[in-house]
């Protein structure tokens, strides 16, 4: 089933495994309790302090941005979102039969094209569910290694004030594409490192159902996001990322799987799965599944 075809009805029926699964039960720890799938304006309030106004932008912590560098709108300098509208719409497929998606996290956004793809699905889909996006928009080791020396790197690096405008181009382009056709119910940035970030929503009692990881690519440090995220994923949950080519993380990706399933296999095991982006192409991710209990 292709996500282009999902027929009303099944929308419909979302809708309503959503409403029930609101407060739904997960196994933790000290037994049964409750785990909280935020709407768009709860996590807005959250994280901001601030609840929205439907009728005054300014409420809007994307809306109301300011721009203080006078950016411009980019889709095109950073050639590295492998997240597929195509590939997306499978792992929504994947969790649809237990009424997901509910609250859906990307651990490295860098300027916002994967979750742009992302909420551009969901909006076709009429699927209103928040996307936070989880990012300290500092650049990476390659940009700031190699900025100065390679122009493919340096297209996308803008440095002032002393610091990449990675952030500022993050919320231009996600502005930009709110005041043409997008829903402005879906992405929230949280600029934060991605172990700060996994802590939050742990302290907040979030229970992501679907993570996209595309942050460290650094071995041991995408072992440790792994580790952090996996156990914060809903039971039955999908955690999955990009640049499976990359050695770091091939290798970090399979020592997570092994050492998890050793320690686990009996009762929570992980079901890990290496796919193309779709047929054809070369790009591949990784793809985790989380027991369901």
């Amino acid at each position: 089933r292709g996500w282009m075809a999902i027929p009303m009805k099944i929308v419909y029926v979302y809708v309503l495994l959503q409403a029930a699964a609101a407060f739904a039960l997960v196994d933790g720890a000290d037994g049964v309790k409750p785990r909280v799938f935020p709407t768009f304006k709860e996590l807005h309030k959250r994280l901001y302090g601030m609840d929205i106004d439907e009728n005054d932008n300014s409420t809007h912590v994307i809306m109301s941005f300011s721009n203080p560098y006078g950016l411009k709108p980019n889709f095109n300098n950073y050639p590295h979102s492998n997240l597929l509208p195509e590939f997306f719409g499978s792992i929504l497929d994947t969790v649809h039969p237990d009424g997901g998606p509910h609250f859906i996290v990307e651990v490295g956004s860098l300027h916002g094209h994967s979750a742009l793809q992302m909420a551009t699905v969901l909006d076709h889909l009429q699927i209103d569910v928040p996307i936070l996006c989880i990012d300290p928009f500092t650049g990476d080791t390659n940009m700031w290694t190699n900025y100065q020396t390679d122009t493919a790197v340096g297209k996308w690096v803008n440095i002032r004030d002393g610091r990449m405008t990675v952030f500022d181009q993050f919320m231009v382009n996600i502005q930009f594409a709110l005041t043409r056709t997008l829903s402005p119910h879906h992405i929230l940035p949280l600029q934060a490192t991605s172990t700060v970030g996994a802590r939050w929503l742990q302290a907040a009692g979030y229970t992501p159902d679907i993570i996209f990881l595309d942050s460290a690519h650094e071995e041991h440090e995408t072992f440790l996001e792994i580790s952090l995220y996996f156990d914060l994923l809903l039971p039955g949950g999908i955690l999955f990322g990009d640049d499976y080519g990359w050695p770091a993380v091939a290798r970090d990706v399979h020592r997570f799987a092994n050492e998890h399933n050793a320690a686990y296999s009996a009762d929570n095991p992980v079901d890990l799965k290496i796919v193309r982006a779709k047929e054809g192409v070369t790009n591949v991710l990784w793809i985790m599944r989380k027991a369901k209990t």
